[in-house]
């Protein structure tokens, strides 16, 4: 501080007016106690609606300048793959003797034989009649079952199931004394079709060849095969048909709605909330959402009124390239004034939950199509416009603050606290001086004070003019020293709201400006210097 004062004397010095060069003969120089009086602005902070607000919160304004608040974030996306599975196959032929059947004591030759005109039925519990099924993993097993005294080798063949156009087909033996025999094979590109030739779903053909090889043993009219078909892990890429209904759960989870990041706390009334719920649907069908839980809680933990909806019907895609778009916008005209339950009062976060199905009204009379991308993805835009009751409201500013060190010729620490203010809101302001962490040393004003009134307002709730306060405060030395070389930051605090019972509107042209400006006495003798 010593140093810092001589400098400003040699400025003084240096830059006076008229000086005799014996006036630089510290032999003349005389110099009593000293009383000079230094002020310099230390903080200027202009609050508006823009800089209170979090991240992911952004302002649009109208032609008259009156803001709209708006959050905008995903709220929920699910894959069909996830979701719709397709069920394991147990397909049973029962038992089948030889076309021509024989007696023969002792069998030593070798009969073909086959089984045609035969289908298994696709079984899905969710009601889905499917016309084709293309696989990306999955497998099949044949076991067969046999009375024979003999090798038998089996072979089944699904002619409407390919793989680069060759029908898919398994084989193995029985070799006597053996009754039974299984293979498996990896469907894993495979192309089912089930229309039987667009006449029918869940059609699966199959035809059955299978070899006699005698063993010496006999051969009896009453020997028959049995086949037992199973098809396990089946992981589609694209399946359609008339499918049935799914449902597909949406977590119960939170979204942090607090479009005042800076509050600590708020009891804040909106006027006409609207949600934009935006759904993007690949889905080759339709679906609806339901929320069984909706409802938003405030900074104070006061829950708002759960806002139960009706199903929000969802367009499918007309094909896989090309997604279905819909927007339900929820405000008061649709929702009959319940969405104001919602945001009344304002809430930080907003608790959901529900579900979506698909195909919501069972299985359809069309064509529909799902594919392992498809997937349906919902966002929100909720828009608040800035029209406001306001029953309490604190925010807070932060800025950096370097108050001039300790001096034992300080004698006395001055603030002058100016508040001009164009905000429909009236209340206290308080400054808090904090070290580098954010904790704070002291407070400027005590607690009756300073309060600052409202704007003047028009019939409508737009701001017309300014309001300004100019507030003094204080420090003694020792209060001073003990503070100022540790303050790095200092807290901006207001606790407003609007008074009477109307809301206010507030516009880009709204703000409070809350500057500090810190004046100073130094005591500075002879031996000072």
């Amino acid at each position: 501080m010593k140093r810092a004062i001589g400098a400003i004397l040699l400025a003084g010095i240096t830059l006076g007016g008229c000086i005799k060069k014996k006036d630089l003969d510290f032999k003349n120089l005389k110099i009593e106690n000293w009383n000079p009086d230094w002020a310099l602005p230390i903080l200027s902070s202009d609050l508006t609606l823009k800089n209170i607000l979090q991240a992911n919160t952004f302002l649009t304004e109208d032609a008259e300048g009156l803001y709209s608040l708006h959050y905008s974030g995903d709220i929920f996306t699910a894959r069909a793959s996830d979701y719709v599975a397709i069920p394991n196959q147990d397909f049973n032929t029962g038992g089948f003797t030889l076309s021509v059947p024989i007696n023969n004591a002792s069998f030593s030759g070798t009969i073909n034989d086959s089984v045609t005109n035969n289908h298994f039925s696709f079984t899905d519990p969710s009601g889905s009649q499917l016309s084709h099924m293309n696989l990306k993993a999955g497998n099949i097993t044949l076991a067969i079952n046999s009375t024979f005294k003999q090798n038998v080798t089996a072979t089944i063949v699904f002619p409407d199931a390919k793989k680069n156009g060759v029908p898919l087909e398994i084989s193995t033996t029985v070799n006597y004394p053996a009754t039974t025999a299984a293979a498996n094979i990896n469907l894993a590109g495979y192309n089912f079709d089930f229309t039987n030739g667009g006449a029918s779903h869940n059609y699966v053909k199959y035809i059955i060849r299978f070899t006699i090889a005698g063993t010496g043993q006999p051969l009896l009219m009453g020997d028959n095969l049995s086949a037992n078909v199973k098809m396990q892990d089946l992981q589609f890429s694209y399946i359609d048909g008339i499918l049935g209904s799914y449902d597909i759960p949406i977590p119960s989870d939170t979204i942090n709605v607090a479009v005042f990041d800076n509050t600590i706390n708020a009891n804040i009334f909106v006027n006409d909330p609207k949600i934009n719920l935006d759904f993007t649907n690949s889905f080759g069908v339709n679906v609806s959402t339901i929320f069984d839980n909706l409802y938003g809680v405030t900074a104070t933990g006061i829950n708002t009124g759960n806002y139960l909806t009706s199903p929000i019907n969802v367009a499918g895609a007309t094909s896989t390239s090309a997604p279905a778009t819909t927007r339900f916008v929820m405000d008061s005209a649709s929702t009959a004034g319940k969405v104001q339950q919602l945001f009344n009062p304002a809430p930080n976060h907003v608790i959901y939950g529900g579900r979506v199905r698909i195909n919501p009204g069972g299985a359809s009379t069309g064509n529909n199509f799902l594919t392992d991308t498809s997937s349906i993805r919902m966002t929100a835009d909720a828009q608040l416009p800035a029209w406001f009751k306001i029953v309490t409201f604190t925010l807070q500013d932060t800025t950096q603050l370097i108050l001039p060190e300790d001096s034992s010729i300080l004698q006395t620490a001055e603030f002058k606290l100016l508040m001009d203010n164009a905000l429909p809101l009236y209340g206290r302001v308080q400054l808090y001086f904090a070290d580098a962490n954010y904790n704070i040393l002291d407070s400027l004003v005590s607690s009756s004070g300073d309060i600052i009134g409202e704007a003047p307002v028009d019939a409508n709730g737009k701001v017309t003019g300014r309001i300004e306060k100019v507030s003094t405060f204080n420090m003694t030395h020792d209060e001073y020293n003990a503070m100022a070389p540790h303050v790095k930051y200092a807290l901006i605090r207001g606790e407003l709201k609007s008074s009477g019972t109307s809301s206010v509107k507030i516009q880009s042209t709204n703000n409070m400006k809350v500057k500090l400006a810190f004046r100073f006495k130094l005591n500075v003798s002879q031996t000072d210097l």
